[in-house]
């Protein structure tokens, strides 16, 4: 080895050779690396490199955008269902950026992807952040270990002896909009032919309503304020989804810090800078919403935390969701032992409960409106089993509405046809072999659930067609976990799934009970949006007529 002396010479020659380097030649170097990861990225990569180029699927597209137009601009999950009719059970999707993306429908790799080797294959980057943004950094978005600790310290809250406790809270609610809707019947000229109503707007503020009744025990009354703080919040926040608004908060999620930024005071305060540019005009609008939304959440945590129902005897105690964490988190201090969440971590729940809880059950009963008005037949073999029902009691119970089969029937098949939640994504967090193809770390897996709920290789030649009967005789290839993935399959499964089943049961219940419900128009289609969740972009226009 050189002496020291030599190699501090050699240094020194180096450093005085290259302060004689011309700055064009630097620069000319630059360009030139920037250019060949470039090409390597768009070009060489995906078109003659990559060990995917085996997978089948549809033409690359264009170089830099790829099949993302496709994607963004299409119906969510149209697109991905023709190219698995087309391709098979694993297609290569390639976009934008010449970022490539493996689309999934066996049930054996979506176990692997979301049950065997869910720590393998985390949520993106890009979803987390979105999500976070949302919902809050709470159960949606943690992973790992943390993931493990805080369901379990959350599953006691969504037993079914709580769930079935909390079912009358739906009812107050769910009365309060049937009593508008008929007040805006009884407005027309002519009442008999019922009135056009935007559906989905109802079934946001009602849903809205139950979340914060049996999550917080808070009461918003949204039904009656057209001007509640919360509602026009998420209001304002669930009118940016769109495929274009998403597509560019990814793009932003990418820049180093932009977690960190969003969330700060700084851009909180300054967001009327953001308005100014129309890329950007969005992120103003959302930081609003947000900041409203935390806010409130903020005032419903602290409120709980002081309430002094916390500290009474479970008989006495109440029993929304909020206090049975608080309670419990209160026990783990007590005894200082287990994990126990931070105040942080309550509040991430809030927001998760308020994001998670409240859209999702909103698109799913305005599609399932949707269904039934399209479908009268279906509609009145529902009505006919409700009518008893309510005529008996207008606050059937748990186990009521769970054993109705119909009603059953029509949620599950509704939620199947047009998922709250159409597709979500994973990422390989290693390099390894799926379906005999090498897949190398870092590529994105889409988890493809509208087109998995909608496949003909598991649901049959009608897979695509609204038939809620089929409930009551699954086909042989169903499996519960993986034909199904509305709520997700594997650890990250949704923890509210019974209890977002049941509210859409009592709330659909009640509707179909005392109204009719048809198109608002002759060619109506649906217009579902591309974007995180799958709302309504028209916000579901039916006509509504009382049922007599």
């Amino acid at each position: 080895m050189p002496p020291p002396s030599v190699l501090s010479d050699f240094s020194a020659t180096v450093g005085e050779s290259l302060l004689h380097v011309r700055p064009i030649y630097i620069v000319a170097g630059l360009c030139a690396w920037i250019s060949w990861r470039i090409l390597y990225r768009l070009v060489l990569w995906p078109r003659f490199l990559s060990p995917l180029r085996i997978v089948p699927g549809p033409p690359l597209g264009g170089i830099i955008a790829g099949q993302f137009p496709a994607i963004i601009q299409g119906e969510a999950g149209i697109p991905q269902r023709e190219w698995v009719k087309q391709h098979g059970s694993a297609v290569r999707v390639v976009g934008p950026l010449g970022i490539e993306r493996l689309i999934y429908t066996k049930a054996d790799t979506l176990h692997k992807i979301l049950v065997s080797e869910w720590m393998e294959h985390p949520r993106p980057g890009f979803l987390r952040e979105i999500l976070g943004f949302v919902a809050g950094y709470g159960l949606l978005t943690v992973t790992g270990t943390e993931h493990k600790q805080m369901r379990k310290a959350m599953n006691p809250a969504f037993s079914i002896p709580n769930l079935m406790a909390q079912t009358d809270m739906y009812y107050d609610p769910i009365h309060n909009l049937v009593r508008i809707l008929n007040e805006q019947i009884d407005g027309e000229t002519e009442p008999s032919k019922g009135k056009v109503i935007h559906m989905y707007e109802w079934m946001s503020k009602v849903t809205l309503d139950i979340i914060c009744e049996t999550a917080f025990g808070y009461r918003t009354d949204s039904l009656n304020n057209p001007h509640n703080a919360l509602s026009e919040a998420y209001e304002d926040l669930l009118n940016l989804q769109s495929g274009k608004n998403i597509a560019e908060f990814i793009l932003l999620a990418s820049i180093p810090g932009f977690k960190r930024f969003i969330n700060s005071d700084w851009a909180y305060n300054h967001r009327h800078w953001f308005a100014k540019s129309s890329l950007l005009a969005p992120m103003s609008i959302a930081l609003d919403a947000m900041h409203r939304i935390k806010k409130i959440s903020a005032e419903m945590l602290a409120e709980k935390t002081k309430d002094n129902a916390v500290a009474l005897s479970d008989t006495e105690a109440k029993r929304d969701i909020m206090s049975l964490l608080v309670r419990a988190r209160n026990a783990d201090l007590a005894i200082k032992s287990g994990y126990t969440m931070t105040d942080q971590q309550m509040m991430d729940q809030v927001l998760t409960f308020l994001g998670a809880g409240h859209e999702t059950t909103a698109s799913g009963l305005a599609w399932t409106l949707w269904l039934l008005a399209n479908n009268k037949g279906h509609q009145d073999e529902l009505r006919k089993e409700l009518k008893p029902i309510f005529e008996n009691n207008p606050r059937p119970e748990y186990r009521t509405l769970k054993d109705l089969t119909w009603l059953d029937g029509v949620v599950m098949e509704s939620l199947r046809l047009l998922p709250p939640v159409p597709m979500t994504f994973r990422q390989a967090g290693k390099t390894d072999y799926i379906e005999g193809v090498l897949v190398p770390k870092g590529t994105m897996l889409y988890i493809p659930i509208r087109v998995v709920n909608t496949w003909k290789e598991i649901w049959g030649e009608d897979a695509e067609e609204f038939r809620p009967l089929r409930w009551q005789s699954l086909p042989k290839a169903y499996t519960p976990t993986l034909s199904f993935l509305s709520f997700i399959a594997g650890p990250h499964a949704c923890i509210g799934k019974t209890m977002a089943v049941m509210e859409m049961k009592a709330v659909l219940a009640a509707l179909i009970a005392n109204f009719e419900f048809e198109p608002a128009y002759e060619g109506q289609v649906a217009q579902p949006t591309a974007a995180v969740t799958m709302k309504p972009a028209d916000h579901m226009p039916l006509r509504v007529k009382r049922f007599l």
